[in-house]
C-alpha cells in the first residue's frame, strides 16, 4: 500500500538553531520503496537549488505557482551509482514563477531532452491560465499546448478553475472542455467544491465537496456524487484535544445508509510538541476495526519532519514492510553557507583526483557505512551548484563533468559530522 499523505510538511536534516526557519531551503528528497522482503522496488533522489528565485508560498492558491526551487534533478539508483533521470528549470518574472520546462535524460544521445513545460499568463497580476506543453520530436521539434487550466477569481480565492484539452490533428486544433471546479469560501476558508464534467456539449455535475469550519479549523468535510440529485458519498468528523491538535478523522461512507470506514488517529510525542509522532489507520472491515498503515514522523527542532516512514499491517501481530508498497521519505535542508567560515582542509575528508575533469571520488573519516550523507558543492562565492545524498561507503563518486574549470569546496554532513574541502575542476 502506497499512502496519499494530505499533511504538507516543510523538513530539515542539519540542526543549527541560530538559522531562522524562513533561511532553510529545501536541498532534496530521497525516496525509497520496499517489498516485504526488504528489496528496494524504487530508490530515487530529487535534487533541488532553491530560494532566490522562488514564489511567496501560499500568494496564490494554484499549484503550479508553488514551484519553489530554480531548478530540479531527478536522479534513481542504478546499480551501485546514481543515474540522471530528469531535471526541471524554472523561470520567474520577479518573484512570480513565470515557466518551467523538465527534461528527460537520453543515454544514446547523453544530452538533456525537452520532455515538458508549464507556463502561466497573467492578468489583473493574478494566474489567468496555465499552460502544460508537451514537446514534439516531429521535423525540427516544437512545443504543443496539451492542456490548459484557465481561473477566474473572487478577490484572491478562486472562483472557477477550467481544464480543457487540445487535439493535434488539423492546421487549428480546437479546445475542447473537460472539468470545470467552482469554489465558495467564506473569507479565506473554502467551504464548498463542485467539479463538473463536460458531456453532450453541456456542464454536467459530478462531485460536491463541503467543509464545515468552526474557529478556524476544520470540523466536518462531506462529500456527495450527482445522481440526478446529490447522493452522500463520504463524511469525515474530525477532532481536536484540549491544545487544539487534531487526534481523530473518522470517515463514514454511504451504501445506502451510513456506515463506519476508517479513523485515523494521530499520536503526539511530548518531544514533538504540536507534531504528531505516528498516525494510525484503522480500517472497518466485517464488523471491526483493524490495522491498515501507519506513518511515523521525525522531526527537527523546529517541528520540521526529517523522514516520513509508511508501514503496512501484517494482519496478524506485527507492522513491517509489506508488498503494499510502503516507503520511506527522507527531506534535506540547508542553509546559506559561507566559504570564509568553512575549514576547507578537513583531515576527515578526502576528494580525489585534484585537478579533476569528469568526476570526483570522496572518502570520509567518521561516518558509518550505510548512513545517509548529505554532499554539495559550492563555488568560491558561497554558491551551491551541486548537492546529493548518497550512503556512506568506502569511496562515493561523482560525475562534475558540468562544472566550468575553478575552484570549488566539497562540504558533506550526516547530521553530526560535518566536513569540507576544496578541490580543483580543470577543463
Amino acid at each position: 500500500m502506497k499512502y496519499i499523505i494530505t499533511l504538507s510538511f516543510a523538513v530539515s536534516l542539519i540542526l543549527l538553531t541560530t538559522e531562522s526557519k524562513a533561511q532553510m531551503r529545501l536541498l532534496a528528497k530521497a525516496h525509497r520503496m520496499y517489498d516485504s522482503t526488504g528489496n528496494k522496488l524504487e530508490d530515487s533522489t530529487t535534487y533541488f537549488h532553491s530560494g532566490v528565485k522562488g514564489a511567496s508560498p501560499g500568494k496564490y492558491k494554484i499549484p503550479e505557482f508553488e514551484l519553489m526551487e530554480d531548478s530540479m534533478h531527478v536522479f534513481a539508483k542504478s546499480g551501485s551509482s546514481m543515474k540522471w533521470i530528469g531535471r526541471r528549470i524554472s523561470m520567474y518574472n520577479g518573484t512570480d514563477f513565470n515557466y518551467s520546462t523538465y527534461y528527460t535524460w537520453s543515454d544514446s544521445a547523453n544530452s538533456w531532452r525537452n520532455n515538458l513545460r508549464t507556463r502561466i499568463i497573467y492578468a489583473s497580476n493574478k494566474p489567468d491560465t496555465v499552460y502544460y506543453d508537451t514537446w514534439s520530436s516531429f521535423g525540427s521539434g516544437s512545443w504543443r499546448a496539451s492542456t490548459r487550466i484557465m481561473y477566474t477569481w473572487n478577490g484572491n480565492n478562486i472562483a472557477t478553475q477550467t481544464r480543457q484539452t487540445r487535439g493535434f490533428q488539423g492546421p487549428n486544433p480546437q479546445w475542447t472542455n473537460k472539468e470545470r471546479l467552482t469554489y465558495t469560501w467564506s473569507g479565506s476558508n473554502e467551504t464548498e467544491l463542485v467539479i463538473a464534467k463536460w458531456k453532450s456539449s453541456a456542464w454536467e455535475d459530478s462531485f460536491k465537496r463541503t467543509t464545515t469550519w468552526v474557529s478556524g479549523k476544520i470540523t466536518d468535510v462531506s462529500t456527495f456524487k450527482w445522481t440526478g440529485t446529490w447522493t452522500g458519498d463520504t463524511k469525515s468528523t474530525y477532532a481536536y484535544d484540549g491544545n487544539s491538535r487534531l487526534v481523530t478523522i473518522k470517515r463514514d461512507i454511504y451504501t445506502g445508509v451510513w456506515e463506519p470506514n476508517r479513523v485515523d488517529t494521530f499520536i503526539y510525542a511530548p518531544t514533538n510538541g504540536n507534531y504528531p509522532d505516528t498516525m494510525v489507520r484503522f480500517s472497518y472491515f466485517l464488523g471491526n476495526f483493524t490495522n491498515e498503515g501507519k506513518f511515523a514522523y521525525k522531526y527537527l527542532y523546529d517541528g520540521r519532519p526529517t523522514e516520513l516512514l509508511t508501514i503496512s499491517w501484517n494482519g496478524v501481530d506485527t507492522w513491517k514492510q509489506t508488498n503494499n508498497r510502503d516507503s520511506i521519505d527522507n527531506w534535506y535542508y540547508g542553509w546559506p553557507a559561507s566559504v570564509e567560515n568553512m575549514e576547507v582542509a578537513n583531515d576527515r575528508i578526502n576528494v580525489y583526483p585534484s585537478p579533476a575533469s569528469q568526476t570526483i571520488h570522496i572518502t570520509l573519516d567518521g561516518v558509518a557505512p550505510g548512513k545517509q550523507v548529505h554532499l554539495a558543492i559550492m563555488d568560491m562565492q558561497g554558491r551551491l551548484v551541486k548537492n546529493w545524498a548518497d550512503n556512506a561507503k568506502g569511496k562515493m563518486s561523482m560525475s562534475i563533468s558540468e562544472l566550468p574549470a575553478g575552484n570549488y569546496i566539497l562540504h558533506a554532513t550526516d547530521g553530526t559530522f560535518t566536513a569540507s574541502r576544496q578541490f580543483v575542476v580543470v577543463k
